[in-house]
């Protein structure tokens, strides 16, 4: 019978250790040291014998919080913080391990509250600032977010990819200055960061500023010479900007590198157009046209080059395809009126302006077409109307006013 005592008392030594007192506080201290020699199994069985005998045993909670946070336990992690905060509602450690379980789960105005009870404690502590940030820019507080960032430290590259998102936030929602100085925030961390340079130009574009944005574009390009996103922005600078063959340029080395992209197509056409060189304009309108078959203004652009080339059915055509897609768009109208008018079918001609004024009364254009239209079929009267409305629009406007002088003769 002694054997048998001794043998039992030996196993379950084995299993725990016994402290000489038994309390929480030593269950408590032989679990802190067993953690420190990373024998985790034993300090996590020592801690549960300390909250068993006391479930107010702080030491153990934030330990065994700590356990849980490390083995991606964060749900038990959760619950032994939120009663060690019900505890010590100042408990740094607390506060901390909660604001990040939140922030790993996306949970952002719960880890915000968090990280703001810890700068109520101290505010001194760049890291909170930093996470406090995030939550921010998750959240939309851009604002908020940057007055975080400025008081921030944290991990370097994501900082500057911080401030880099900021500037692209700020970007999206119009605010260019602002994502301009996100930019250049992120630029003084790191000068070379490409996707900031392209950002600062996507700023100085917006606000037609198109030397600044495509000097930042080349630097851009100067560190990855691939970079398919600035290469195209400044292909749309050069081309806002009339520098149609350095647009080109950019365009042709832009599809290159992705040709599935309508839009470089697009502009490319759009260039050549403006440099007279309508077929190959063509060519490119119907590139655009094969990857979006639906976007009106790309088939109003192949019309026009038609309309360039003499090649009036085809124009027609392919401005009765943008009018299809787009039944509101004045200009096309009228571009159509005056393509039936080259073709001598005024009553076409009569109706496509019509259409045009009904969406645009304003439409100096469509007032002269409409009246060269009833000039043709020798209805003065309604011809000088519209030369009249044409010229009260644009006192300017020289052709209604040779048109009209020519009925008064």
């Amino acid at each position: 019978m002694i054997k048998l005592v001794v043998v039992t008392i030996f196993i379950f030594s084995m299993l725990l250790p016994l402290p000489i007192t038994e309390s929480s506080s030593t269950y408590a201290e032989m679990g802190e040291q067993c953690y420190l020699e990373k024998d985790y199994e034993t300090s996590v069985k020592c801690f549960d014998k300390a909250i068993e005998l006391d479930p107010e045993n702080t030491c153990s909670l934030e330990y065994l919080g700590k356990y849980s946070m490390e083995n991606r336990n964060l749900d038990m992690a959760e619950i032994y913080f939120g009663r060690l905060i019900e505890l010590e509602p100042e408990n740094k450690c607390a506060l901390k391990s909660l604001g990040k379980i939140h922030l790993s789960q996306e949970e952002y105005d719960k880890a915000l509250y968090y990280y703001n009870k810890l700068l109520e404690i101290d505010n001194s502590v760049g890291k909170t600032w930093f996470y406090k940030g995030i939550c921010l820019k998750m959240l939309g507080n851009y604002d908020e977010s940057v007055e975080a960032f400025d008081k921030s430290t944290g991990d370097y590259e994501t900082l500057v990819l911080t401030w880099n998102d900021l500037g692209y936030c700020y970007y999206q929602n119009g605010e260019y200055n602002k994502a301009t100085e996100c930019f250049d925030k992120a630029l003084t961390l790191d000068g070379n960061l490409k996707y900031s340079l392209n950002g600062k130009g996507l700023c100085y574009e917006k606000k037609e500023q198109y030397t600044m944005a495509i000097e930042c574009f080349d630097k851009a390009v100067c560190q990855d010479e691939c970079y398919y996103d600035a290469i195209y922005n400044k292909g749309i600078s050069c081309y806002k900007s009339k520098k149609y063959s350095c647009a080109i340029s950019c365009f042709e080395k832009a599809l290159d590198l992705n040709n599935s992209n309508p839009y470089g197509y697009f502009y490319k056409a759009d260039s050549l157009k403006s440099l007279g060189e309508y077929e190959k304009a063509v060519l490119n309108y119907k590139k655009a046209i094969e990857l979006d078959s639906k976007n009106p203004v790309f088939w109003s652009g192949l019309g026009l080059s038609y309309n360039y080339l003499n090649e009036y059915n085809s124009s027609i055509q392919s401005y009765e395809k943008a009018v299809e897609l787009n039944p509101k768009d004045d200009i096309s109208w009228s571009n159509l009126g005056y393509l039936h008018y080259k073709t001598k079918k005024y009553n076409e001609s009569i109706f496509c302006f019509e259409k045009a004024l009904d969406l645009n009364s304003n439409n100096k254009y469509a007032w002269n077409g409409l009246g060269n239209s009833y000039l043709l079929l020798k209805n003065y009267e309604k011809a000088l109307m519209c030369y009249e409305k044409a010229i009260e629009i644009d006192p300017l406007y020289n052709e209604p006013k040779i048109s009209k002088s020519s009925i008064s003769k």
